[in-house]
């Protein structure tokens, strides 16, 4: 049962966000490493930030499916995900980051946060791991009344109320709730729902292992 569907459209702060939902079943599409049966819906958060972080900075709407077969063949399909360095470099040398509306400057994986915080409030986009293992779109930078440099999460899999997340979670944006069914033991049915939020804004200390995506086009 889907309770949500493959994307969420929210309006925030003037800007309007389609962002992927990696939670919603229909996505089927293959995304394999040597034959091992993985599909977007639960190996696909890379290509999927990828998307939330184009929509965000103004390009041509990624099509995930086609964007996890290029994944593929040039080698951004690793055995732990995505490699962001190998599909981004890819993705620039190609024409696709031009074509989706951003630049990729080869920044490899960086943890310079302040370098970061910079880069968003100046309208810029990341990619990022605020927990091992998922990689998530930043969209924002604000700075808290009490000092605190926070940045906005285009999440695909919508971890506000992660446990190794939710402490970093500072406020859920409104209207981007993803209500998905939380299975049984067996896996048979839904024993209730759990409600999360697709984008929030978070704590800058948290975030890990950063690519940084530059804007070439304006925002629509």
């Amino acid at each position: 049962m889907n309770v949500s569907g493959k994307y969420i459209s929210v309006t925030y702060d003037g800007v309007q966000y389609q962002l992927c939902n990696q939670r919603c079943r229909d996505w089927t599409h293959p995304y394999e490493y040597q034959g091992n049966g993985s599909m977007l819906t639960n190996a696909g958060c890379g290509i999927f930030a990828i998307a939330n972080a184009a929509c965000y900075l103004g390009g041509e709407r990624v099509i995930p499916e086609e964007l996890a077969d290029f994944s593929c063949a040039c080698g951004g399909r690793g055995d732990d995900g995505t490699d962001r360095p190998a599909l981004l470099a890819a993705m620039q040398e190609k024409g696709l980051a031009e074509k989706y509306g951003f630049r990729y400057e080869f920044d490899g994986l960086r943890n310079d946060l302040d370098t970061l915080h910079a880069h968003l409030m100046n309208g810029g986009a990341a990619l990022c791991n605020l927990r091992v293992g998922h990689i998530v779109a930043l969209v924002g930078g604000r700075i808290a009344p009490d000092g605190e440099k926070q940045v906005l999460a285009a999440d695909p899999y919508s971890e506000s109320a992660e446990p190794k997340v939710i402490d970093a979670v500072r406020e859920c944006v409104p209207g981007s709730e993803v209500i998905s069914p939380i299975p049984n033991a067996r896996g048979e049915r839904a024993k209730g729902y759990l409600c999360s939020y697709a984008l929030f804004w978070a704590s800058l200390s948290t975030v890990r292992d950063f690519n940084l995506l530059h804007r070439i086009f304006p925002r629509k």
